[in-house]
């Protein structure tokens, strides 16, 4: 009787398993044609001498590999990604935190700019990048007129490296910042109160509650938000290529565009793609790191 029992539940189980199976299989076909092939497309091209993308050309290896690491123009864009990815993050974060704590207390008016707030995700990165040039512009641009209202002498925003930096790290914290609003501000309305109330008992001010009650339990949040931005920020494209199409003088080249020009406008189609596949291992590594640094200890073990 138990054996026929187990048999039973063992044929139970694997017909769900098969059932499972059958109906997310569309779902990983579409995936196989849409992401997976592509990928190993571009991995193929990356291993050949192409300057086109359907002649595959000499089989050169990790050549494209070498020659796109030894670009000067390739380590300048690094570097720019690098440090606009670490500033760009680092002002989120802090206005984000900065924001976030303040909507989340019961004061009259949250509701209405936690409305505020998220109206940058629902416009296009194209878009605000459309906008941002119009408010950045010299002659009639509204930054520059509002800095001559109060006796400040407006920049040539693009043309100057500095100004050109600022206007896309502006443009991209205007765009992104929303984002770490909503998350922080979730992650927020979920501790528990009584923590607060029990640090406040024993005596400990704002700024020690936050630092070992808010801050520890908000690691996950944290995670989350580094990781997907992290990977946004490498991949950054619309708005600079809509601002200042990587200038002046390539001061703002990113490895984005560098990939774009170097595939599409130079017609390396094995550089851009080599390119393409050095990016996405930097991010994998860093988003590796950030799993093993911020991920809860009692998953570590």
């Amino acid at each position: 009787m138990a054996e026929s029992v187990m048999n039973k539940g063992g044929k139970h189980n694997r017909s769900r398993r098969i059932a499972g199976i059958l109906l997310t299989l569309p779902a990983l076909i579409v995936m196989g044609a849409t992401v997976l092939y592509p990928i190993l497309w571009s991995l193929k091209i990356s291993l050949y001498q192409s300057e086109g993308m359907m002649s595959s050309g000499s089989f050169v290896g990790l050549g494209n590999y070498v020659k796109v690491l030894q670009s000067t123009q390739f380590q300048d864009a690094l570097w720019n990604t690098l440090g606009f990815v670490a500033t760009t993050i680092i002002i989120e974060l802090i206005i984000g935190f900065t924001v976030a704590l303040v909507l989340n207390r019961s004061l009259p008016g949250t509701t209405f700019f936690r409305v505020i707030f998220t109206l940058p995700l629902m416009i296009a990165p194209i878009v605000s990048g459309l906008q941002w040039r119009w408010l950045f512009a010299d002659q009639y641009g509204v930054v520059n007129y509002v800095l001559n209202l109060v006796g400040i002498k407006a920049p040539l925003w693009m043309g100057s490296v500095w100004g050109a930096k600022t206007a896309v790290l502006i443009a991209n914290v205007w765009l992104a910042t929303p984002f770490v609003i909503l998350i922080l501000l979730a992650a927020l309305s979920s501790l528990s109160e009584d923590l607060y109330e029990a640090a406040r008992l024993d005596g400990a001010n704002p700024l020690q509650i936050f630092l070992n009650i808010t801050l520890p339990l908000l690691k996950p949040a944290i995670l989350m938000i580094l990781v997907i931005r992290l990977s946004d920020a490498f991949r950054v494209f619309d708005i600079v290529y809509i601002l200042t199409q990587s200038g002046p003088g390539g001061a703002t080249e990113v490895l984005s565009t560098y990939i774009y020009k170097s595939t599409f406008t130079g017609l390396h189609f094995g550089h851009g793609a080599a390119a393409s596949f050095l990016v996405m291992l930097m991010i994998m590594v860093v988003s590796f790191v950030l799993f093993r640094v911020l991920r809860p200890k009692e998953d570590r073990s």
